[in-house]
């Protein structure tokens, strides 16, 4: 593969710490469960050090299953600029919001999988596209599993407040409801993404099986009680892998972050340093390169903190 071509590349020109081969010169980072910590913030010692390693002229970026939309309103409200892989990988923007690279399903092959997902009662499933996103259920039965979203991001909270929290959800307003989907299928629209959330992971252990029976596909989750389709080619690791490549970077010298089996693919792709947080799923702690702090302990931070002193050596 590119990695061990490029590992022989190096073996052949003898290439040592010592000019600069091993520096980390790319660090990707997801945004729930460990940009964000659990009051949905991005601390200041972390927004503070991804400003510092991109002063070093280390590149930053966010790889994240949220659509570019909804992170754009994250990066404002921290000053953050930045390149985004959004939606699990089906999309790539560059700092400045050009989108470089998309992979989506046929609209065949959208059509498959939510006749597969449809007869499922209870899931409100939401399609994620490149212009916006869309659901073919009730507004209240989308409000229902942005409920359920809710408790997941905040398992403490009491019912009230959630439903607050749930009613002012940008997500929630800028929905797009159709009654046909074929409305959807056939417009000029691409189809990058299928998600849902459930009540208790046994449901959606289930869902998951019918859905991994499905040809063509990439299916993961950003938290224990959801789950993400995406086209086979569309993960974090491939896209982050492409680009990594076209800037020449070897697999060493990139820096993953993440805690959720959505983040999976990126470990894969570079496991020198693959930075579980400690709150991650367990396959992710497995196919970490070392483990940092919490998302709640400036984890990122920390893990950034470490690649800075990588590249001194």
């Amino acid at each position: 593969g590119f990695w061990s071509t490029m590992r022989g590349v190096e073996s052949e020109t003898g290439s040592c710490i010592g000019e600069g081969f091993f520096m980390i010169k790319l660090i990707a980072a997801d945004v729930d469960g460990t940009l964000l910590n659990s009051h949905r913030e991005i601390s200041g010692e972390t927004c503070r050090m991804i400003r510092e390693v991109q002063r070093q002229g280390i590149r930053f970026a966010i790889a994240s299953g949220r659509m570019y939309r909804d992170i754009c309103i994250l990066l404002q409200r921290y000053g953050i600029e930045c390149e985004c892989v959004t939606m699990n990988g089906a999309e790539y923007f560059d700092a400045q919001g050009n989108c470089l690279e998309g992979i989506y399903f046929s609209p065949e092959k959208a059509q498959e999988i939510y006749e597969r997902l449809r007869g499922e009662k209870n899931f409100a499933v939401e399609i994620y596209t490149n212009h916006g996103c869309y659901t073919a259920d009730s507004r209240l039965k989308t409000f229902r599993g942005l409920m359920k979203r809710a408790r997941t991001f905040r398992p403490n909270i009491g019912t009230w407040k959630s439903i607050f929290h749930t009613l002012r959800n940008d997500h929630l307003r800028k929905m797009h409801y159709l009654s046909d989907l074929q409305e959807l299928w056939d417009r000029d629209i691409q189809v990058a993404k299928f998600i849902t959330f459930g009540d208790e992971v046994s449901q959606i252990k289930a869902l998951r099986q019918k859905v991994d029976r499905i040809d063509g596909v990439a299916v993961s989750a950003s938290f224990r009680t959801n789950i993400e389709i995406n086209a086979a080619a569309a993960t974090k690791g491939a896209i982050l892998a492409k680009i990594a490549a076209r800037a020449g970077l070897r697999e060493d010298e990139v820096m993953v972050v993440g805690d959720g089996s959505n983040d999976l693919s990126m470990f894969r792709a570079f496991p020198t340093h693959a930075a579980a947080m400690a709150n991650a799923m367990p396959e992710i702690r497995a196919a970490a390169g070392f483990i940092t702090a919490s998302n709640n302990e400036d984890g990122v931070a920390k893990a950034m903190a470490k690649a800075l002193k990588i590249n001194k050596g």
